[in-house]
């Protein structure tokens, strides 16, 4: 029963992931639901929330007190609006304001009345209160600004949802008992997906830094070096990145030099939402010839303890990308193995593997 739960929590999940950024791609308007990008609609709705969208057609009436999503471009409404209705009517427009500004956005903004054929959506309510998942909308506001191919993840995991619900919708409960190991294969592709788009996140945060440098007995210039040939025995302080957290959640970044003779003054940096810092490095003359520094600055998202990700990151910034994008997949991993059965046959497959083991290294010897 827990299973079941677990995974139509997962499938609703799945899908809210995946349908809502893709229809708005294909009907080119906001759709099924919408991500909160500014907080003028605070503290109802802050930035960042992902809020249900009920779609506007010619047939919608609309009224003071509700929030609705807007743009017309072709009026200077250039970006999507979700604001609330607090004045006017269907045939001059409407007035609207976010609950957060002092000023209407006729008075402060400068827009038009809204016309009803501007208005993508109206956010659905119980009572006064808006239906809303707060904090799932970071993914988006992240992908947007940082990722290359922002439908491609979505998709992904569309096919993964619709691959789960099909699988429950008609697979018999006989045969289902008979095929535990396709659910295990659905879960293992679901952890999968969950850890290749974590991953993505992370890797297009991350820095990957090199510079040229020379160490002769005199100084001089290098082409293409901010650092150029440093006399042996000096140091310089060089700046290498300014880092910021644009995030709701906290980053953690790690930084690594290759290069011996270039000394990070400070490796991990944990940044709350909106601090920035700088990643500084001491270059040390110390031996004459021209060098390729290579230094990585990481951005991990805090899945694992800081501690864990300097050590794994120390060794190798791939293994450590690895452990932080594995770790939230890992209750969709373990799901196969709350069905008692499921650990059953684990434990039996494991056991006759081990035995053809012994058995071929017997055998050898």
């Amino acid at each position: 029963m827990l299973k079941k739960i677990i995974t139509a929590v997962l499938i609703l999940l799945l899908l809210l992931i995946a349908s809502a950024p893709l229809a708005t791609l294909i009907r080119k308007k906001p759709t099924g639901a919408v991500t909160v990008r500014s907080w003028s609609m605070a503290p109802l709705l802050n930035r960042g929330d992902l809020v249900f969208l009920w779609p506007a057609g010619d047939n919608s009436t609309f009224k003071e007190g509700q929030i609705i999503v807007f743009r017309a471009e072709e009026k200077g409404v250039q970006e999507w609006t979700l604001h609330r209705i607090c004045g006017g009517d269907a045939q001059n427009g409407f007035i609207t304001q976010g609950d957060a500004n002092e000023y209407s956005d006729q008075e402060g903004s400068g827009y038009p009345p809204v016309k009803p054929e501007w208005i993508a959506g109206i956010v659905p309510t119980i009572g006064l209160k808006p239906l809303k998942i707060p904090l799932l909308g970071h993914l988006s506001l992240y992908l947007e600004r940082h990722h290359p191919y922002q439908a491609a993840i979505p998709a992904l995991i569309g096919v993964l949802a619709l691959a789960l619900v099909l699988d429950e919708i008609f697979t018999s409960k006989k045969k289902r008992r008979k095929e535990k190991i396709t659910t295990a294969q659905l879960c293992f592709l679901g952890g999968l997906a969950v850890s290749v788009l974590m991953a993505s996140l992370m890797l297009s945060g991350s820095l990957f830094i090199t510079f040229p440098y020379g160490v002769e007995e005199h100084p001089g210039v290098l082409m293409g070096s901010d650092v150029g040939i440093l006399q042996q025995g000096t140091t310089r302080e060089i700046e290498l990145a300014e880092l910021s957290n644009s995030g709701f959640i906290p980053a953690i970044y790690h930084a690594v030099s290759s290069d011996p003779q270039v000394v990070l003054d400070q490796n991990c940096f944990i940044l709350a939402r909106e601090e920035a810092t700088r990643v500084t490095a001491i270059v040390h003359a110390l031996k004459p010839g021209l060098y390729q520094a290579s230094i990585v600055v990481g951005m991990f998202l805090p899945f694992l303890p800081p501690g864990i990700i300097g050590y794994l990151a120390r060794v190798n910034y791939w293994l450590a990308l690895a452990a932080a994008a594995l770790a939230p997949a890992l209750p969709i991993f373990i799901i196969p193995f709350l069905e008692p059965r499921f650990r059953h046959q684990w434990i039996r497959f494991w056991r006759k593997t081990l035995d053809k083991f012994n058995i071929i290294f017997s055998i050898a010897r």
